[in-house]
């Protein structure tokens, strides 16, 4: 594939990460630390749109898989979601201050739902775009690395948002979240949403042309029927229990006992532990690509997760009072496991599409985007709901300040270590059973080519 439109599609990726983490590092400071919202009730809220995702996600990757344009059938309905999710993440961060608590909710539920429900439209058919980049195995790590790159330049701007939204220059904080988050909107989602509905060229779209429609039903009753894609299902649900159990537990150890309290200052430290977490990752993104076509997929992903065990037993120490810069010895030991997923599994999908058409005779990667877009994105939802009841069942409590129960901070940590420590050992597990190395992709390659023709 030309670098040029590896770089476009991998520029889709910065749109891709800021609707997905994009939301999570402005709404907590915004509406709960600020706002003094319930965090179970907030929790809530940001959970409530995923449920609606699950009806949009798989409508959208059907729409797309069935999509005939003479410009192919993922690209015109990337630019039409880049332009909308533009408009509608603007809005979220824009509710009026005399709606009170109940009336701050209600706006944010609206806003949320309408946001996701054009992040889908944006979202699912660039995944299926990525997924059918190239026929080749090794190929389709190296497409997927450049996806993982721009994803790490995002991850190193995003922690940096609400701080920037608290300088000076913009008056008061409400404003400066006004316009970082129509900045991010205008600039980020709808910018660079554009370029890969823009740049890149579809190479399946002559394939599908022939073959019948893609029904929902039999599509998604495939997907959990290929033991390929079950596993990748397993290790992202791993992901999302993890992520449940322990999203934004750092940054409120950051706030609370390490920093006394102080919002702004722990905000800045966890913008320190996101910028190094986005250091690493981009570090490790050659050493992925290379270890994945040295040793294969499977047996590199095993390998980082064996890393991320040592450092769950590393975040037990590493997240207490005084030293503060200890803090980066955190993405030395987890941050390779964000690029392997990114890079990774994206590309084991890839093979499992090929699976899936050697078997059925369709190309349906909408369904199998829709599938995976929908359970990464209940896992953002999951994480907000389950973090802000733990917080909430553990005593803590934002009004008490630096000045929190010792064993809410306790149980923090220990849920911080141990989601972590049990995410790892899992997945090591299910990663035994996934079926498609280099050689069986090589085949099933070979098969798919005799039957149908060349992928150019």
């Amino acid at each position: 594939m030309p670098i040029s439109e590896k770089i476009a599609l991998g520029a889709g990726s910065l749109a891709l990460f800021y609707g997905n983490a994009g939301v999570k590092t402005l709404v907590v400071p915004a509406y709960q630390m600020l706002r003094g919202l319930n965090p179970a009730l907030l929790g809530l809220v940001l959970a409530l749109p995923h449920c609606w995702d699950a009806i949009t996600d798989p409508l959208v990757g059907m729409i797309s898989d069935n999509c005939r344009t003479r410009f192919g059938r993922r690209r015109p309905i990337i630019v039409l979601g880049a332009v909308l999710q533009a408009l509608a993440f603007g809005t979220i961060w824009i509710a009026p201050p005399s709606l009170g608590p109940r009336g701050t909710l209600a706006y944010l539920a609206v806003t949320l739902v309408i946001f996701y429900t054009c992040f889908s439209i944006f979202a699912v058919p660039l995944t299926s775009l990525t997924f059918e980049m190239t026929p080749d195995y090794r190929e389709r790590t190296r497409v997927t690395a450049f996806g993982g790159f721009f994803s790490k330049l995002a991850e190193l701007t995003y922690g940096w948002m609400f701080w920037i939204a608290n300088l000076a220059v913009f008056g008061t904080v409400a404003n400066g979240l006004k316009l970082v988050g129509w900045g991010i909107g205008i600039v980020i989602m709808g910018v660079f949403g554009l370029i890969p509905g823009l740049f890149v060229r579809e190479r399946y779209s002559r394939v599908a042309r022939r073959q019948e429609k893609v029904r929902l039903g039999p599509a998604l009753r495939a997907v959990l029927a290929n033991r390929a894609f079950t596993v990748i299902a397993g290790l992202l649900i791993c992901q999302v229990i993890g992520g449940m159990l322990a999203s934004n537990l750092d940054y409120y150890l950051l706030v609370y006992p390490m920093n006394g309290g102080n919002v702004v200052e722990g905000t800045k430290w966890k913008a320190i532990l996101t910028s190094g977490y986005a250091i690493v990752g981009l570090l490790s993104i050659y050493p992925v690509n290379w270890l994945a076509n040295r040793i294969g997929k499977r047996a590199a992903m095993a390998a980082i997760f064996l890393l991320v065990l040592a450092g769950a037993a590393g975040k037990w120490l590493i997240f207490t009072p005084g030293h503060l810069w200890k803090i980066l010895l955190d993405p030395l030991l987890c941050a390779p496991i964000y690029p392997a997923l990114i890079i990774l599994v994206p590309s084991m999908i890839s093979d499992a599409c090929d699976d899936d058409e050697l078997r059925h005779g369709l190309r349906r990667e909408g369904m199998a985007a829709a599938f995976f877009s929908w359970i990464q994105k209940a896992g953002y939802a999951a994480s907000f709901f389950g973090s802000g009841l733990a917080l909430y069942l553990t005593g803590f409590d934002a009004g008490l300040g630096g000045a929190q129960p010792a064993r809410a901070i306790l149980t923090m940590r220990l849920i911080l270590a141990g989601a972590t420590a049990a995410w790892a050992a899992i997945a090591l597990g299910l990663l035994r059973f996934y079926p498609l190395d280099r050689d069986r992709a090589g085949q099933i390659r070979t098969e798919l080519e005799a039957r149908r023709g060349l992928v150019t």
